[in-house]
């Protein structure tokens, strides 16, 4: 989706419709337009962002409430301020309610690991006391929005703690599978996903521990030292990050940028 297009569909509040994106909604959502912001490298400098991160912080502070569907089963309202938290300080949003809501999340997971390891019986235990008994269960700790918001937060034993558990579990809503077990087929959209997942799990990494990801990719270079995925199609949020891909080397280039990016920080 092109900056242009996404401005002539958002709403006067700065909203795009429903803020939640699920798996199987290919309709556009708030979530998707900031994904897509995030992807493009975009901040809360651009007009069409910080009218958007506007919005976000008025649903956090409840002045707006999102259109979306309220799921029963989990505490939505403090599933909602997780959301809207998350967008806002991966933006570099600085907010007072931002960094209570981060500081209860830092607390539930570090209160959860027991002689080094995380411990899901004593997570469950610990989410109630401090998010409270609404909802039938627990919100993931191993979602996005969690891993996102605990970034540079946790004290290291459980920072390590924490890492094993996210990378035995996958981060929920971008790549919910095993991240020590390597995508089959690297030309596919699996492997972008989970790259996305790696990214964003690798500031809890200690040094050498994603080598293997390293390795993966450096034999997945072709033998000009790029990596090529003939296979793989825009989507509209990841890619393209050029104008298009009519062009064969448009699309070579948003690929490297993207793995370069990820590579770096292994």
């Amino acid at each position: 989706m092109k900056i242009e297009y996404l401005a002539s569909i958002q709403n006067i509040d700065g909203g795009f419709g429903r803020f939640h994106s699920m798996s199987s909604d290919r309709s556009i959502t708030t979530e998707k337009a900031l994904r897509r912001f995030w992807l493009l490298n975009l901040n809360k400098d651009n007009p069409i962002v910080n009218k958007c991160l506007n919005y976000v912080k008025k649903c956090l502070y409840k002045e707006i409430i999102i259109p979306d569907r309220r799921e029963k089963v989990i505490n939505w309202d403090v599933f909602e301020e997780l959301m809207f938290s998350c967008w806002l300080n991966l933006f570099q949003i600085e907010d007072e309610k931002v960094s209570s809501i981060k500081q209860k999340w830092k607390d539930s997971i570090e209160q959860s690991v027991i002689d080094n390891k995380f411990d899901y019986t004593e997570y469950k235990k610990q989410y109630r006391l401090i998010f409270g008994n609404q909802g039938l269960r627990e919100i993931s700790p191993s979602n996005f929005y969690v891993v996102s918001l605990l970034t540079n937060t946790l004290c290291p034993p459980v920072k390590r703690a924490y890492f094993k558990f996210v990378m035995e579990k996958g981060i929920y809503y971008i790549y919910n599978n095993n991240l020590y077990e390597l995508p089959l087929i690297f030309d596919s959209k699996n492997t972008i996903y989970y790259l996305l997942a790696i990214k964003f799990i690798a500031p809890f990494s200690k040094e050498n521990d994603l080598n293997f990801v390293k390795e993966w990719l450096d034999n997945n270079r072709t033998s000009k030292e790029m990596w090529e995925m003939p296979n793989l199609k825009p989507d509209g949020i990841v890619f393209p990050t050029s104008e298009n891909w009519r062009r064969s080397d448009n699309k070579i280039s948003d690929i490297n940028t993207f793995i370069n990016d990820v590579f770096s920080i292994l």
